[in-house]
C-alpha cells in the first residue's frame, strides 16, 4: 500500500478510496486493510477523519534517522555538511582551551584521515571524515546530544552516492590548508582563530565538494 502513495498515483490531501475498494484492489480483509492504514498514519502518511475518510498527508511520512541515513542524492549531502556548518564553530570554540595532549593526537589522527580522503578524491567520505573530526571534538566535550547527532550524520553519510567529478589539485591543496589551520588553532588553544577557521572549513567543503546547483 505504502508504494501505491508513493508512486504518483495520489497528491498530499487526497483522498484514499474506501476500505472495500482497498480490500479488493489488494486482495485482501478490510481488517488487514484496517490495520495497514493505522499503521500508515502511526508513520505520518496518512490522516484517518472520523466519518470522513482516509487522506494523503505526507509522501515521505514522519521524518526519522532511518529514513535519512536510507537518502543518496546529492541533496542530502549537502544537507549533512549544512547540519555539520552549524555545529562546528561553536563545537570548536568552547572546546579549544579544553584539549589534553591525548585529546589533540585523536584530533592529528582525524585530520590524517581528512587528508587521506582529499588526497584520493573520494567525496562521500571527505564528508564522513570531516564529521569524524567533530565527533572527536563532542566526546571530548561529553556531549551525549552532539555525539548521537553526529553518529548519525557519519552513518547517513556512508549511503551517499559519489558526486562530481573528483577535485582538482588547486581544490585539493585549499580544502586540506583550511583544516590543518583549524587544527593547529586548536593545538596552540587559539579560540578566536579556531572558530574562524572552523566556519571557512565549511564554506569551503560545501563550495568545493557541494557546489551548488
Amino acid at each position: 500500500m505504502l508504494a501505491m502513495l508513493q508512486d504518483g498515483s495520489f497528491s498530499v490531501g487526497d483522498k484514499l478510496p474506501g476500505e472495500r475498494r482497498l480490500a479488493e484492489l489488494f486482495e485482501t480483509s478490510r481488517n488487514t486493510v484496517r490495520e495497514a492504514l493505522c499503521h500508515l498514519e502511526s508513520m505520518g502518511y496518512l490522516e484517518i477523519r472520523q466519518k470522513s475518510g482516509c487522506y494523503l498527508k505526507s509522501m515521505e511520512g514522519r521524518l526519522n534517522w532511518e529514513m535519512l541515513r536510507a537518502r543518496k542524492s546529492t541533496a542530502a549531502f549537502r544537507q549533512i555538511v549544512n547540519t555539520l556548518a552549524l555545529v562546528a564553530p561553536g563545537l570548536v570554540r568552547s572546546q579549544t582551551s579544553k584539549l589534553s595532549a591525548r585529546d589533540i593526537t585523536g584530533l592529528e589522527k582525524a585530520t590524517v584521515n581528512i587528508g587521506r580522503a582529499i588526497v584520493n578524491s573520494d567525496l562521500p567520505t571527505i564528508g564522513n571524515r570531516y564529521i569524524a573530526f567533530y565527533l572527536v571534538l563532542a566526546e571530548i566535550a561529553s556531549n551525549d546530544y552532539l555525539i548521537l547527532l553526529l553518529k548519525e550524520l557519519a552513518a547517513a553519510s556512508t549511503n551517499l552516492e559519489t558526486v562530481g567529478g573528483g577535485l582538482s589539485e588547486v581544490q585539493v591543496d585549499s580544502l586540506f590548508a583550511f583544516h590543518v589551520e583549524l587544527f593547529n588553532a586548536l593545538k596552540k588553544g587559539e579560540a578566536d582563530t579556531a572558530e574562524q577557521l572552523a566556519g571557512e572549513c565549511m564554506k569551503a567543503l560545501h563550495r568545493l565538494v557541494l557546489p551548488e546547483d
